[in-house]
C-alpha cells in the first residue's frame, strides 16, 4: 500500500502541471492565431516558414524544419501549399545543388506584412490578462525553456 502525500504542493508549483499546462496555452493560442489568419487563406504553419524566411532569407527544407520543429512531410506540404500561392519559391540551393532553398516571393513579402500585423493582434489579445512586466516574463522564461538547460 503506498504512503498518502503528507502534504500537497503548492497550486502553482506542481511540476506534473506543465506539460498539460503547456498544451492548453498552445491550442488556445493556435485556435485563436488559426481564426485571425483565415481571412489571409493561410494557417500558422505557413506564417511560421514566412516568419523565418523573412528573418533568415532564403532556407533550405532542412533548415526550416529544425527552425519550425516540424516533420519532413509536413514541411513538404506547407513549402507545396505556399508555392501554390506563389507566396515562395524553391530555388537550387547555391550552398548544396543536392537541396532546394526556400525564397518568399514579394507576394509573399506582403502577405507576411498583413500576417505580422494579424500575429500582432492576436498577440495583444491573448496577452491582455497580463501586464507588460508579466507578458515581458512569460516571453523570457518561455524562451529558457525552450532552449532547455543544455544550451
Amino acid at each position: 500500500m503506498n504512503a498518502p502525500h503528507s502534504a500537497s504542493p503548492a497550486p502553482g508549483s506542481d511540476p506534473a502541471r506543465i506539460g498539460p499546462l503547456l498544451r492548453l496555452a498552445q491550442r488556445r493560442a493556435a485556435r485563436t492565431f488559426t481564426e485571425a489568419l483565415r481571412p489571409l487563406g493561410i494557417e500558422g504553419r505557413h506564417y511560421g516558414v514566412l516568419l523565418n524566411l523573412a528573418g533568415h532569407g532564403a532556407l533550405s527544407q532542412r533548415q526550416l524544419i529544425d527552425l519550425t520543429g516540424s516533420d519532413k512531410s509536413s514541411m513538404v506540404r506547407t513549402v507545396d501549399d505556399l508555392e501554390a500561392r506563389g507566396l515562395a519559391v524553391r530555388r537550387p540551393s547555391p550552398a548544396d545543388r543536392r537541396a532546394h532553398a526556400v525564397e518568399m516571393t514579394e507576394e509573399g513579402e506582403t502577405l507576411f506584412t498583413e500576417a505580422s500585423r494579424v500575429a500582432d493582434e492576436v498577440g495583444d489579445r491573448l496577452l491582455d490578462c497580463l501586464d507588460e512586466d508579466d507578458r515581458e516574463l512569460l516571453c523570457a522564461l518561455l524562451e529558457r525553456f525552450v532552449r532547455g538547460s543544455g544550451t
